[in-house]
């Protein structure tokens, strides 16, 4: 019998949530990603000796308070004692408004204005190249709503005007999909940004005067969520992130606006549990009449993480990417060994494990390793091996009322890394707009730069609580021949041959970027106030194996500037 996916979720998860709720002992405040808390939290844990606090995103306030009440706040400076006592506020702060012993309120009116500016549009034309892009842009104007019922239930939903990735004018190309091959241009149902009409220009601001730039992907952020001291369920779409690397995580990661997810996530002083199941889209019609899913796509995870004691912290997960028209109750099983969902057709496993250890109070090593593909013995080789890993150290220092963080880190991901014929880890999402058709995004589930890389990348910050912070941070990385459009036979056949970066020319890219931001809580009634700048420098190049010569140099200076007002 062909059972209608949504119809069993939504029904499976009303029990869920009607079951759960009356156990429910805490409060289920989701801290959104845009929050301070969470980076406040990790360098306070690095500077006092604690480890880190815990690696996935994003925390309830019930956990979130777990986190903090490991820190014994006697032994902390006075200065750190401020510091903590700022981000506990923040995160037991309550909604805005208070109706009675049961309703809580919050609303609150957003108003921003940013303008960019950089020096060379014609070699960096599209919202991709530049280094503060789409996610990180604020929109001109959004509305927040959030509701908790007592301490079980909660909801947010946000509305705002914002500038699309892609807009009525821009120069769109056309390909085609398929399971075997992957993604292969040439004319077909789906389209994609081949160079953008406003992003290039020289001046640009987040103010539009027509809506042909407008972004009907809203709300970016919508959730319910349930739970009690020790356990949180929420379905959402929101960022979400699973590690502690600094330019990016191998499984799941936060460099894009939003994921849709249901997550179950249970957590001690010792220990945690996520289970989180992330749904795609699937079709890539360009067409809104034909744009309706005809199979669905699940990546189905779980990950147990563990501190055995302060300074050392470990994660595991084990997860596999789900896709058919057919969906059984059977796979959703959380206790499952997933690997051994050995259809390659269906499924496509991928694993990973994180280890911080923190040797001496304000120094922490960090790594992580994921495999995607492995010959095992006896097995035939026709797929390459596909794996990545990324290693680093942080540093942080307590320096009068702030404190000053910095980290060293190193990735590489081999050329087959989240390729796979039939059922692959590359995602997209569709953008419509005014007076255009559907445009698709494409993007990797887990590291931003995908398979085929190298990245070296040095962050250094100074932070005082709230949203006040000064950083600095180099990327350099090489990247293979391989990107989102080699098919996946050639991917197959260059991974067995070439580590990374692979192919006979290496593009390189340089950044350098400084950024800042400062808040003012009730700069008048009512009224907060938030100023950031970025500035940075691209620069690319590429580098011939053969002959050892560099060529295609190509620079950009980009600089934004931006000021909020909270109402």
């Amino acid at each position: 019998m062909k059972l209608s996916f949504k119809t069993i979720f939504a029904a499976t998860t009303l029990l869920v949530v009607a079951s759960f709720s009356l156990f429910s002992a805490s409060s289920t405040y989701i801290i959104p990603f845009e929050s301070s808390i969470y980076d406040d939290i990790e360098a306070l844990y690095l500077v006092s000796g604690y480890g880190t606090p815990s690696n996935k995103r994003p925390w309830s306030s019930a956990e979130a308070l777990l986190i903090l009440s490991r820190i014994d706040e006697s032994s902390l400076s006075n200065a750190m004692r401020e510091y903590y006592q700022v981000v506990k506020r923040e995160v037991e702060r309550p909604l805005r408004y208070q109706f009675d012993d049961m309703v809580e309120l919050g609303f609150f009116f957003d108003l921003n204005a940013e303008m960019y500016t950089h020096s060379n549009g014609s070699d960096f034309p599209n919202e991709s190249d530049w280094d503060f892009g789409f996610p990180e842009r604020s929109p001109m104007l959004r509305l927040r709503f959030d509701m908790a019922f007592s301490d079980f239930l909660y909801i947010y939903s946000d509305l705002q005007y914002q500038r699309n990735r892609f807009r009525f004018g821009d120069d769109i190309g056309k390909f085609n999909i398929t399971k075997e091959e992957g993604i292969s241009t040439g004319a077909g149902p789906g389209s994609y940004m081949v160079k953008s009409s406003i992003y290039n220009r020289s001046f640009l601001t987040n103010w539009m005067p027509t809506t042909f730039d407008l972004d009907f992907q809203i709300p970016k952020r919508a959730l319910i969520s349930t739970g009690g001291k020790h356990w949180n369920l929420s379905l959402a779409r929101d960022k979400i992130r699973w590690g502690n690397g600094h330019s990016g995580n191998f499984v799941i990661s936060d460099h894009d606006d939003y994921q849709e997810y249901l997550r179950f996530v249970a957590f001690s002083d010792k220990f945690s549990y996520d289970w989180t199941n992330m749904f795609f889209e699937t079709n890539i019609n360009t067409a809104e009449s034909a744009s309706a899913d005809k199979e669905f796509k699940i990546f189905m995870a779980h990950r147990l993480e563990f501190r055995p004691i302060d300074r050392i912290t470990l994660a595991l997960s084990e997860n596999v990417m789900y896709q058919n028209d057919v969906f059984s109750l059977r796979h959703f099983n959380p206790a499952n060994v997933y690997h051994n969902l050995n259809n390659s057709s269906m499924f496509n496993a991928i694993a990973h494990i994180e280890l911080d250890v923190m040797i001496v109070p304000g120094v922490n090593f960090y790594g992580q390793y994921v495999l995607d593909q492995a010959i095992a013995p006896n097995e035939s080789a026709s797929q390459a091996n596909a794996y990545g890993y990324l290693v680093g150290i942080e540093h942080a220092l307590s320096i009068h009322k702030g404190i000053l963080f910095s980290s060293l880190e190193f990735a590489t991901t081999s050329p087959a890394m989240y390729r796979r014929s039939a059922v692959d880890f590359i995602t997209f999402r569709r953008y419509h707009g005014n007076d255009t058709s559907f445009v698709t995004h494409f993007d990797y589930l887990g590291y931003e730069y995908g398979g085929d890389a190298q990245v070296l990348q040095l962050d250094i910050a100074y932070r005082l609580p709230k949203d006040r912070n000064i950083a600095l941070q180099l990327f350099y990385m090489r990247h293979g021949d391989i990107d989102l459009f080699t098919k996946n036979s050639v991917v197959n056949a260059t991974a067995k041959l070439e580590s990374a970066p692979s192919g006979p020319v290496v593009a390189e890219t340089f950044k350098a970027s400084i950024a800042g931001e400062y808040s003012i809580e009730d700069v008048v009634a009512f009224v907060d106030t938030r100023i950031w700048a970025h500035l940075a420098y691209v620069g690319k190049r590429e580098y011939t194996k053969a002959t050892q010569d560099y060529s295609a140099l190509q620079s950009d200076v980009q600089f934004t500037l931006g000021v909020s007002l909270t109402l």
